[in-house]
């Protein structure tokens, strides 16, 4: 009997150290394998103009989880639908649903009020959502290493690797690294636009002005960074100068430096510090060999800028600036009576303009 209980005992031993050899070269393969998923991302159609396309979300999947593979053709491969609209309190919704093998499925729910975080965020749901659905897959592994054999034997191993099969689960999440948040690389959009602006103690009397201006904006994070360069010219007559019709005029150009945010889906708001150069120039049409006064311009000043995306290129602004005249003229003319306009300190502009853009969110 001892006999017969010894030889038990070592068929057991035996058959145990089988399965925990079996149990760990299946799970390490599990861990390794690469996970095909069929990914599929929609932005509602009034959103399209500011939120991210799909090859900069996947890029922002992959930096979460570099050796995660896309499939377009497999019919088993896991789906996730990855979905984005705007809510009725002014945020934007992002849904991310998982659709199993087995047919149920998973939902996540991310808002926030900025499209680009709102995909960041989606990102890394996704790509958390992957890293857990392979733990699960490594899960099923020794089930099925148990039943590879007959016999009382195969069920004895069956128990030593669920038993084994634990330690593996629980020790798994422990070697893998800490996860950082997926920057992308940065990307730099270029614009042109053209607008008119009512400019404000410049000139004799309040009058419309021309401006056009190219531009570059970076995405920094949550905020854009900008740069803005623009012409514009304004004129004006003179009041009461019906004899010697003098003129002013301005030529000038002007630098900015931008950050803006988006405040709801469709609109972005900007503020701005700004330097402007230039002439101011004034003149007679009236009086021959009258005088001709060029005299240099120039301003520091803010400005506020709101603007309206209409789709993925084009947007509306209105916008605001007040500026500071370091050196300030005067323009008189003696004509029937003394007609006078002097330069005040403080000077400003409201208008409003078109643009376009071209390159990546």
């Amino acid at each position: 009997m001892a006999t017969k209980a010894s030889l038990r005992g070592a068929s057991l031993l035996a058959t145990s150290a089988v399965s925990l050899f079996g149990v760990i070269p299946a799970a390490f393969g599990e861990e390794g394998r690469v996970e095909a998923i069929q990914l599929h991302y929609a932005v509602e159609e009034r959103l399209a103009g500011h939120c991210p396309d799909r090859s900069r979300f996947v890029a922002l999947l992959l930096a979460e989880r570099p050796r995660l593979s896309l499939a377009t053709d497999d019919p088993d491969a896991r789906r996730f639908d990855v979905r984005i609209r705007a809510s009725t309190n002014g945020k934007l919704e992002g849904e991310l649903v998982i659709a199993k093998r087995d047919g149920s499925a998973d939902t996540r729910n991310v808002d926030a009020r900025d499209c680009r975080a709102l995909v960041r965020a989606l990102a890394v749901v996704t790509a958390v959502a992957t890293d857990l659905a392979a733990v699960d897959a490594a899960d099923d592994a020794p089930h099925q290493i148990a039943t590879h054999d007959d016999g009382a034997a195969a069920g004895d191993r069956a128990e030593s690797a669920e038993r084994v099969a634990p330690a593996e689960t629980v020790d798994r999440p422990a070697e893998s690294p800490p996860r950082r948040s997926p920057r992308g690389p940065a990307t730099v959009a270029l614009g042109v636009g053209v607008g008119t602006e009512l400019v404000l103690g410049a000139l004799p009397r309040p009058t419309m002005g021309y401006r056009g201006y190219v531009e570059a904006q970076r995405s920094l994070g949550v905020l854009d960074g900008g740069l803005r360069a623009s012409l514009a010219f304004a004129r004006a007559q003179l009041s009461d100068t019906s004899e010697l019709n003098v003129f002013v005029q301005t030529w000038t150009a002007r630098l900015e430096g931008c950050v803006g945010r988006r405040i709801l889906a469709p609109l972005s708001l900007e503020g701005c510090l700004d330097a402007t150069g230039g002439a101011y120039h004034s003149y007679s049409t009236g009086v021959s060999n009258a005088r001709n006064d060029v005299r240099p311009w120039f301003t520091v000043g803010s400005d506020l800028r709101i603007r309206w995306h209409l789709g993925r290129a084009f947007h509306a602004e209105v916008f605001g600036n007040a500026s500071y005249v370091p050196t300030v003229y005067a323009t008189v003319a003696r004509d029937q009576v003394g007609a006078s306009h002097d330069v005040p300190r403080a000077i400003g502009e409201i208008g409003i303009g078109v643009g376009h853009s071209f390159g990546g969110k």
